[in-house]
């Protein structure tokens, strides 16, 4: 897993440092620690938009080998072909029900996404593994650990994506005033967090 901890994380805690004199409401930076505002915001959205984009390529991955693993259970020739349809639609709905950046506010969508994944993960090591022929496609057994450190992936990203948000939204505290020079106001909204809030 890459870490994305970079000169830019450096520059804002140095920029906190610094101006850690209170909120700011009004533009009173001179030109050049403007330009520094800018290069840390832009940096800190730069890190997790990278994180966000590693997490989501590990679940689509997992959602892909899933769906390979149903691929070679139809080469092995011997399977239920009502549960493995099964299964390939409950794939299918996972991708449809995920949440996004912004969806992601709502704590129980990522609970329910959450509960599908493993019900759906369970349900075909389940029926992969009890198919008489399993031995025989070694292919299905490295699939399924893939899913599954894929899986663990994921959640390694969801703390990495919360740590820098956690910075996003105490930059945007900090400097609100600042900021509103320097982009729309769409753009300086909080960042929800994975982590259930108090």
């Amino acid at each position: 897993m890459k870490l994305l901890f970079n000169t830019t994380t450096y520059l804002f805690f140095a920029f906190l440092i610094v101006n850690s004199c209170g909120k700011k409401t009004s533009t009173t930076l001179s030109p050049s620690a403007i330009d520094s505002l800018r290069t840390v915001f832009q940096g800190i959205n730069v890190d997790l938009d990278n994180t966000w984009k590693e997490m989501i390529k590990d679940d689509d991955d997992k959602l892909a080998n899933m769906r390979r693993i149903l691929q070679e259970v139809e080469y092995s020739g011997k399977y239920n072909r009502l549960k493995l349809d099964s299964l390939k639609k409950d794939i299918d709905q996972l991708a449809e029900v995920r949440y996004d950046q912004q969806s992601m506010s709502d704590s129980e969508l990522i609970n329910t996404y959450d509960d599908m994944t493993n019900q759906v993960m369970g349900e075909v090591m389940v029926f992969t593994t009890r198919l008489e022929q399993f031995e025989q496609y070694p292919i299905m057994g490295e699939l399924l650990q893939e899913v599954f450190e894929a899986d663990e992936r994921v959640l390694h990203y969801r703390i990495q994506y919360d740590r820098l948000a956690k910075s996003y939204n105490s930059f945007l505290e900090t400097h609100e005033g600042d900021l509103k020079a320097l982009a729309r106001q769409n753009d300086l909204q909080p960042k929800p967090l994975f982590e259930l809030q108090n």
